[in-house]
This record gives C-alpha cells, structure tokens and sequence, in this order.
C-alpha cells in the first residue's frame, strides 16, 4: 500500500527522490509547472526529454534531475501535442505511467503535481479523483510513498477531499437485505415474524435509518438464506476488497460515468500487441470511452454489453457512428437498450463463444439473473485471469434482480458460473470497487 500526502506548494520543495513533469508527446518544457522545473533543472532536462520524443500519452520517459536535489525527472504526457484540451482519462493515463517508472526504477518516494487541470482544462476535482484512485489501485514493489504537490489551492482541497473518502461498496446492508428479501417475495411482516424481530425494527434497518446489531445480522441472514459472517464483515465489519493487482492496468483502461448522480463503471479491453480492443459496456459516457481509444492510438473491434441497461448502454450510438463494430449483447436484453442499433449490427453471442481483441480471447459466460441476457466476459492471459461481471456481481453483493422472478437465476449464475471461476480471478463490475473470486467466496452474503 503506497502512503499518500498532499501539500500545498512548490514541487521542487517537497522531500521526495523523484519528481514528475505533466508533458506532452513531444518533450518540450515551456510553461507552467514544466517551465518552472526547466528554468530550475536546466535546458539539459529538456533536451534529454526531446531526445526520447515521441511519447505516447501513457507512456513516461526518465531523465537525469538536472541542477535540482532530485535524482531524476519522470516525463509523463497528458498530452499529444502542447496546449491541448485533454479527458481526464490522460491524467489516469499519465499517472498511472509515471508510478510504473518510478516503482521499475527502484524510486521510494515521488511528488506529483496537478495534471492537466492548466490548459488541459480537466476540472481539479476530476484530475483529484482519477489520480487518487490510479494511486490507490497501484501495487508497488519499491514505491512506498507519493506526494500530490500544487500551488493552486483548489487543486489541493480536490485530493484532500477524494482523499478523505474511504473505498466504499456499492451496497450497504440496508440494499442487501431488500434484494435478497424481494427475490424471496417474502413481505417485511413476514419476514420479521419469522426472524423474531419487530416490524419496526425491520423496516428502519431496511431504510438504513441505524445500523443492525450483531443479533438482527444473524437473524435476517438466517430468514433470508445469506451467509451471516459475511453479512456482518461487509455491514459493520469495514471489510473491502484489495486493490487489484497491476497487470489488470497494463490490459483494461476503466472509464467512470455519471447518470443522476450514480456511479457506473465502463472498461477499455485493449491488447498490448496489436492494439485492437473492445469496450465492455459504455458507462454511460461514450466520450471518454472513445478518448480512450485515441490516447492508446487502439482499433475498436466490438462493443460487448453485460446487459441492455441505460446505465451500461448508454451513449451506444455515439460509439457506433464513430465506429460501426458488432455489438454483443444477451438474449432478451434489445428491449431494455435505451438507443436500439441497427438489427444487423446485434450479436446474440452462445454460451461460451469467444471474441477477439487482438491476441486477447473474451469468453462469454451466460448469467441470467440481473436481467435476462445477462452476460460476464471472461478473458485469460497466460496465467492470469480476469471478469467483467457487469451487475450479476458487486464486491460484497449482487446486483438486483429484474424481474425478481430470475432471483434464484441470478443466485445460480452468481454461485455455480462466477464463483467457480479460478480464485485467482479478478472481477470487474458495474459498480463499486473490483474484487476477486476468492474473495466473493467468504465475503459476498449472497455466495
């Protein structure tokens, strides 16, 4: 875990072994934050830079610290070309390379300062959240800590407060418990009967009005056949899944979207060889899906939807003007789509098929449950192995089901398709954090 500090300031006056430059692809170091670290380092810092130009935006190269106390320079483009508006997927991007380097370097310490928030016009707290969370997500050899350093204040308050908010779950106990009391078409007065606790007391705990105690935990978990110890780990016990390890960012770019204020999550799948890739889902944000694919210079081969929800497939005919790939999506779920692409552009993938991104192979996993056609996407690469599970599964909870009448489906594709996939596997849903298949085995209620 890398410990993370922010401080109002100079970057060239923080305590740190490396610093980083926010560049562009071409090296050069005129104003802002990299005319200030030039006019300090000397033109030498610049020329070494220009020397491995061009640099791809996720990429970083390392130069020598020039006059600073530094030990070295890392260069990290947020952008092609200088003075351009950029997505805040470049900082991710940039971020995400520039602690790659450092860590391969065998660097402890690193300062960066705030990307792309000057000309790159990336609003600060959206530059605070995506670098905070490529921090967090980072698994480290050497690197131990990093310290986010900016003049402007507003940059900083944005890092205090992303910094400031924990890792959350999708769902508290309060969701868990109406799912799973929904799916057994069981009534709060029912319910409550059957645990031997008061209706009252039910229905506060389902509108998350206090928090249950240890006895009520047991009690609904027993009424409601979910695992208690994992209802109470994930309710009252704090538990969260570890952050993903980092070869999952060396293949899947994951793109953040907003409707109505709920988070949802959309993933770039792209093969480091070839450069072909696929979306799975849009997060309902296809602008920063597509930017995505201009950033990593990759060719879009499909689109595979986990399900047809607005949420998940919104924004699909955007994609498909720009490029008119198949679409993948699960039997019964066109209703659902809120934009219906053309019939012929539609897929309806078997259990079991597999797609093509590259040398990268996408195996469809049917699992029903959430809605009809819902759909995970498998992919292995050498021995390591991940999913993308949509909503059939969030880390410590399940999606819910619709129409309640698939709840034991969901349960059966929850258990017996995603759970018994190697333990090593990482999840990636829809919504809250990733997790693993090891585990969802102990911590997830419903497994």
């Amino acid at each position: 875990m890398i410990d993370i500090t922010c401080v109002q300031g100079s970057l060239l006056d923080v305590e740190a072994q490396v610093i980083v430059n926010a560049a562009n692809s071409h090296g050069l170091m005129g104003g802002g934050v990299a005319g200030i670290i030039r006019r300090s380092a000397g033109s030498i810092v610049e020329d070494e830079a220009r020397r491995q130009a061009p640099i791809p935006v996720g990429r970083a190269v390392l130069t020598s610290g020039g006059r600073t106390r530094f030990a070295a320079i890392i260069h990290a483009p947020t952008m092609p070309e200088p003075s351009m508006r950029i997505p805040v997927e470049n900082v991710r991007l940039a971020t995400r390379a520039a602690l790659r380097l450092a860590n391969e370097q065998g660097f402890v310490s690193i300062a960066i300062p705030g990307m792309g928030t000057g000309v790159g016009s990336v609003a600060p707290e959206e530059a605070a959240q995506g670098m905070v969370e490529e921090i967090r997500e980072f698994q480290p050899q050497s690197l131990r800590s990093v310290t986010l350093v900016d003049v402007d204040p507003v940059m900083v308050r944005a890092w205090q407060a992303v910094l400031s908010r924990p890792v959350v779950l999708e769902d508290e106990f309060c969701d868990i418990v109406k799912k799973a009391r929904k799916g057994l078409s069981q009534s709060i007065t029912g319910a409550a009967e059957t645990a031997q606790l008061r209706k009252d007391d039910w229905e506060c705990l389902e509108q998350g009005i206090r928090a249950p105690s240890e006895h009520e935990i047991r009690a609904m978990a027993r009424v409601l056949a979910l695992k208690a110890e994992a209802l109470a780990a994930v309710s009252i016990g704090g538990w969260v899944p570890q952050p993903s390890p980092e070869w999952v960012s060396s293949l899947v770019v994951t793109v953040l979207g907003d409707i109505g204020g709920y988070e949802v999550k959309g993933y770039v799948l792209i093969d480091p060889q070839t450069k072909q890739a696929v979306f799975i889902d849009t997060a309902y944000n296809a602008e920063a899906m597509l930017a995505v694919l201009d950033a990593h210079h990759a060719t879009l081969t499909g689109v595979c939807l986990t399900h047809g929800h607005m949420d998940h497939a919104g924004g699909l005919d955007r994609i498909l003007s720009a490029w008119p790939v198949p679409v993948y999506l699960g039997e019964g779920d066109f209703p659902l789509l809120p934009w219906k692409p053309p019939q012929e552009s539609v897929v309806v993938p078997e259990d079991g098929r597999v797609i093509a991104a590259g040398d990268l192979k996408v195996e469809c996993l049917a699992t029903p449950g959430h809605t009809p056609g819902g759909i995970c996407y498998r992919v292995q690469s050498q021995d390591q192995a991940l999913c993308f599970v949509g909503d059939t599964l969030f880390a410590g909870s399940v999606g819910g089901s619709n129409p309640l009448s698939l709840y034991e489906d969901h349960l059966a594709s929850v258990r017996r398709r995603v759970l018994q996939l190697d333990p090593d596997t990482v999840l990636l849903p829809g919504h809250g954090p990733p997790t693993t298949v090891s585990e969802e085995r102990v911590m997830n209620p419903f497994g």
